[in-house]
């Protein structure tokens, strides 16, 4: 039985929520804050996710899966998912919200005075200018993806653990 059919369903799944989520916290204008709390809900998001993926294929394939298909699974619908975050994310950046890398640097620099209230403006103009450097298209969208299947290896290695059963045992 192959990954793939389930990566593609689950993954794309994961993605449609994901984007909901995010179009929420947009039409919040809650999108900026980001933090804990969003990292949370996205982390237990994808694990749900993952899980029912692996759960459906241990079902479909006799009650059976091993730690390479669940690994597989993960990280496959992490690829799918993160895809799509990257598609929308350039939507945002770009259609709705134009002048999100602005306003996110803005936030950005208030984070760092609060956090360092005597750093120099130097400094400051300094961190603010790499920062703005490394927020390019294809630098986001490399964290994106790496982050989502760094995530997605973790995930799917540690349920897999706990799920798998071979033929053999």
């Amino acid at each position: 039985m192959k990954t793939s059919s389930y990566s593609i369903q689950y993954g794309t799944l994961n993605g449609i929520i994901s984007i909901s989520f995010s179009l929420m916290l947009f039409f919040l204008d809650q999108h900026y804050q980001g933090g804990a709390f969003v990292n949370l809900i996205n982390f237990l998001i994808s694990l749900t996710i993952i899980i029912l993926a692996q759960i459906a294929f241990k079902k479909d394939n006799g009650g059976y899966i091993n730690l390479t298909d669940s690994l597989k699974l993960g990280l496959g619908i992490s690829l799918i998912n993160s895809i799509l975050g990257v598609l929308f994310f350039f939507i945002l950046s770009n259609f709705l919200d134009p002048n999100m890398n602005e306003k996110t640097l803005q936030i950005v620099e208030e984070r760092i005075i609060e956090g360092n209230p005597e750093i120099s403006q130097q400094e400051l103009d300094t961190f603010i200018e790499a920062t703005r450097q490394a927020m390019t298209p294809f630098t986001l969208s490399t964290a994106i993806i790496m982050a989502s299947l760094f995530f997605g290896f973790l995930i799917s290695l540690i349920t897999g653990l706990f799920l798998k059963k071979s033929k053999t045992e």
